[in-house]
């Protein structure tokens, strides 16, 4: 089976450039990104609310630590795209079969290490983070979380042009629909054998539409009434 090429490498300037927009813009979905995803590994950074000059100041220490630690995350990364190399094929068919052969909206991905557990993706560019210090299935079911929104986002653009055309991807309903798809497509049984069960999966602001959501794919796993059911709670 034919399906997209992904690669996993570094790229230390998008982990500065992303740092600083999560200490920016702290809390999304109901959840802390900075304290939760940041200062639990990086407790030094606690200093960062204390320096003349905060952006700069994150990125040395970005700078630093991956100078510090180079053998070591090198190490991690080649363990991670192993991990990812193993599963790919059953991933893909996967998927697959739940978008009924829709074809992926690009032939290449790139997902981006990252000393930090933010994850971001990238619509328009097929790009993603993964967190390099995560634990084998998390950084499996990142990699398979991200690269599901790609597939997600241009079905449904593509599927339902008329609602989701004007919609803004990165909040609001869309973003709702799309990360509430992927707590329920991942806590399935076909996904618990790629990446293992993910305890607390999901934004704890979608915890009842989540809910709600896999009973609707338990009875029809149609994605097309899936999505329309889903429209009319959200």
């Amino acid at each position: 089976m034919q399906h997209p090429i992904v690669k996993l490498k570094f790229n230390k300037k998008l982990d500065q450039k992303m740092a600083w927009e999560f200490y920016c813009n702290q809390k999304i979905g109901g959840c802390d990104f900075w304290q939760a995803r940041a200062l639990k590994y990086h407790s030094e950074l606690s200093q960062i609310a204390l320096a003349k000059n905060p952006k700069s100041f994150l990125k040395t220490y970005i700078s630093d630590f991956y100078e510090i630690h180079n053998a070591e995350i090198q190490k991690l990364a080649e363990n991670t795209t192993k991990y990812f190399y193993e599963k790919q094929d059953a991933y893909f068919s996967t998927v697959n079969k739940i978008f009924s052969g829709y074809p992926w909206p690009k032939n290449k991905f790139t997902g981006y290490f990252s000393i930090f557990d933010f994850c971001p993706r990238f619509l328009n560019k097929g790009d993603f983070q993964v967190f390099i210090y995560d634990t084998k299935n998390l950084q499996l079911f990142t990699v398979f979380h991200e690269l599901l929104h790609f597939i997600f986002y241009d079905f449904a653009k593509k599927s339902f042009p008329e609602i989701f055309k004007k919609m803004d991807t990165e909040k609001g309903k869309f973003w709702d629909l799309a990360e509430i798809f992927n707590a329920v497509i991942q806590d399935s049984d076909d996904f618990i054998k790629l990446h293992g069960k993910i305890e607390s999966i999901g934004y704890p602001n979608h915890k009842d539409l989540i809910i709600k959501s896999k009973d609707l794919w338990q009875k029809n796993p149609n994605l097309n009434q899936w999505m329309t059911e889903m429209l009319k709670i959200l």
